[in-house]
């Protein structure tokens, strides 16, 4: 049984910050150089001060990067940056974002979850009802956001799960916090539009309690955040909080729920012979080449639109090429012993058919693979720039970039509902769900 309960969260206080654009975060793990510089010189009560702080050559075993994070919290909460809720409710999160022009607005509710293990079966009887995992995880060591946890004691980055409510019941409870004015309404700097409810009406925070219990959750972005609250319960089961987790909940019916692809650009094979590869490519996909990456994404999406599988392709040799699979049947021969959802997805053949049975990147050299470089495959996100910038990266040094078509949500429900993995970055859930809106202590 699904367990989901409101909390009193700790939220920067209004009479302290003038610009709460200045204090929340992007996720800890997408803040890196330059950008991590800029968020966190936006102000010195930035959360990222707290999730991202810097590593130093003096640190020592007792004053590091994670003693000073908990000083900084410490400090944050003492002269009321930080205040707590009076009472335990549920806040509503909103964004409003543009994608290749189109305007979106996804909603859900921040609650905690009682932690438990991912499921791996069905019942004997009766409905499902669990948290569920849907792609596997780069190696990743969980040890940084461990011991960020353990100094701390605190929860800040949000686990983006999602949910089915097709008769959105939960939404309707949503709906009626966002007539209020927000808590919080920033714009960040990729233009997308955060704000924050209060669900505290006693009978809508029971309504949602009881309505989660029959549910199943997956976990669309924060695996790895997942498995360190699981491993911080295991190490402190003597707080009581340490056995519930800060989630963002948003239905999988809803509107604004967007899946972007995620591209893979390879490099550093020892042997990278194109005509080869074509050739072996028409063997069971039919390849044609164009003068312009236009035409090729008008192939794939065409493909997309008629439910056929379709890949893109650059290699520098002065074409664009789609790659459309003639029968999916091969992929039974190729991967039989994975159910028919997930043989039957484009990311599957990709790795099933190209990347290992072609070019020889097998799951260990998968596992180098990285989002910022290195290894053999890099994870380029679908948004921006990212196409003409591994285009660009092909012509400077890199092997080949394939371009791919979004994951559906359906393929997403129907995979992690076999209780399988995709492979790793088939998802990409755009945008990303912001950190320092709500925090939750455990202690």
């Amino acid at each position: 049984m699904v367990t989901v309960v409101p909390f009193k969260g700790f939220r920067y206080n209004k009479d302290c910050n003038d610009d709460f654009s200045k204090v929340v975060a992007p996720p800890y793990d997408v803040m890196k150089g330059e950008k991590l510089d800029m968020i966190q010189n936006l102000s010195q009560d930035n959360i990222a001060w707290v999730t991202k702080n810097k590593p130093l050559y003096s640190d020592t075993t007792t004053e590091n990067q994670y003693t000073r994070a908990r000083d900084i919290l410490n400090s944050l909460i003492e002269n009321k940056t930080l205040s707590q809720d009076d009472s335990e409710v549920f806040y509503v999160y909103g964004q409003n974002f543009s994608v290749h022009g189109n305007d979106h607005f996804r909603f859900g509710f921040i609650g905690l979850l009682e932690l438990e293990d991912f499921a791996k079966e069905a019942p004997a009887s009766g409905s499902f009802s669990g948290i569920l995992q849907h792609e596997e995880t780069l190696p990743k060591d969980i040890e940084d956001r461990l011991n960020l946890s353990r100094q701390t004691l605190a929860q800040f980055g949000q686990i983006f799960v999602i949910y089915p409510d097709h008769k959105k019941t939960v939404d309707q409870s949503l709906m009626t916090a966002m007539e209020k004015e927000p808590l919080m309404d920033i714009i960040d700097h990729q233009e997308v539009r955060h704000r924050l409810w209060v669900v505290d009406d006693q009978g809508e925070i029971v309504k949602i309690h009881e309505e989660m219990k029959s549910k199943y959750v997956i976990i669309a972005d924060g695996h790895h955040r997942y498995k360190t609250a699981l491993a911080l319960h295991q190490e402190r089961k003597d707080l009581e909080g340490s056995n519930y987790r800060m989630l963002t909940f948003v239905n999988m019916a809803n509107p604004g729920l967007v899946i972007l692809p995620t591209h893979r650009l390879v490099q550093n094979l020892e042997i990278f012979d194109k005509e080869k590869i074509l050739d072996s490519l028409k063997k069971e996909f039919t390849v044609e080449g164009h003068q312009t990456k236009e035409e090729m994404f008008g192939v794939m999406n065409s493909a997309f639109n008629n439910e056929k599988h379709g890949l893109g392709l650059f290699m520098d040799d002065g074409y664009y090429y789609s790659l459309v699979l003639n029968d999916i049947e091969i992929m039974n021969e190729i991967a039989p012993e994975k159910s028919q959802e997930l043989r039957q997805l484009d990311v599957s053949i990709l790795h099933s058919m190209i990347l290992d049975k072609i070019l020889g990147i097998d799951k260990k050299k998968l596992e180098q693979g990285t989002m910022k470089g290195g290894g053999f495959v890099v994870y380029i996100k679908g948004i921006g720039d990212a196409v003409d910038e591994s285009i660009t990266q092909v012509k400077g040094g890199a092997q080949a970039v394939f371009f791919m078509n979004p994951t559906r949500i359906q393929e997403v429900e129907a995979v992690a509902t076999n209780f399988e993995c995709m492979p790793q970055k088939s998802t990409f859930f755009y945008p990303k769900v912001w950190t320092g809106f709500t925090i939750n202590k455990i202690e």
